[in-house]
């Protein structure tokens, strides 16, 4: 179960908001391609607004009045669009490697937290819509799902963290926002295991 104080729950439900901002404003303000050839930085920068406006909102200790099917179908419609993407992309482009692959796995498990939160209302600040659906009560697929999940978004924190530190490709201020989503979206699976 992810607890927390109310005060807590609101500092990363802010953090988060500004995260979304920054991603729509690179959304904005971006070039046409992702250095990967596959997704486009503008859907690229709105996914990463969308999953943070998302965060932002399950971090909110009134996180779970915004309906289910509202965020189902935002996160279903994401995991589409990028999926699609990766299909229509050129033979030789680095499909695996790309940032719709990354959105695909960010769509699903933003999906997996938007079911655990529908399945009990957060009280106090706490998620406690995540500790009513444990991945012990999914069978065997969805802990495997959850674990591989986790251990992908917390490679991704800290890879990106590392780039962030290096000032690498997309710049330290986009290696620090990854990181941050990276971090929030494994700390918000850990409790669903």
């Amino acid at each position: 179960m992810f607890a927390s104080p109310a005060w807590l729950g609101w500092s990363l439900a802010a953090l988060f908001v500004v995260l979304a901002v920054y991603s729509l404003w690179l959304a904005l303000t971006s070039g046409t391609r992702c250095a990967d050839g596959v997704t486009g930085d503008r859907s690229s920068g709105l996914a990463h607004a969308v999953m943070s406006v998302g965060m932002a909102v399950m971090f909110a200790p009134w996180g779970s009045a915004v309906p289910a099917l509202v965020w189902n179908t935002v996160f279903v419609a994401m995991a589409a669009w990028f999926a699609a993407a990766l299909f229509r992309a050129a033979p030789g482009e680095p499909r695996w490697r790309s940032a719709a692959t990354h959105h695909v796995l960010g769509a699903v498990a933003m999906l997996a937290m938007v079911s655990a939160m529908s399945g009990a209302p957060a009280a106090g600040g706490d998620h406690a819509g995540h500790a009513g659906h444990s991945a012990a009560s999914g069978g065997f697929l969805l802990p495997v799902l959850l674990t591989g999940l986790v251990v992908y978004f917390a490679a991704d924190f800290g890879l990106s963290g590392w780039r962030a530190v290096r000032g690498g490709p997309g710049g330290r201020a986009s290696g620090a926002a990854r990181a941050v989503m990276g971090a929030g979206m494994a700390a918000m699976l850990v409790p669903m295991l």
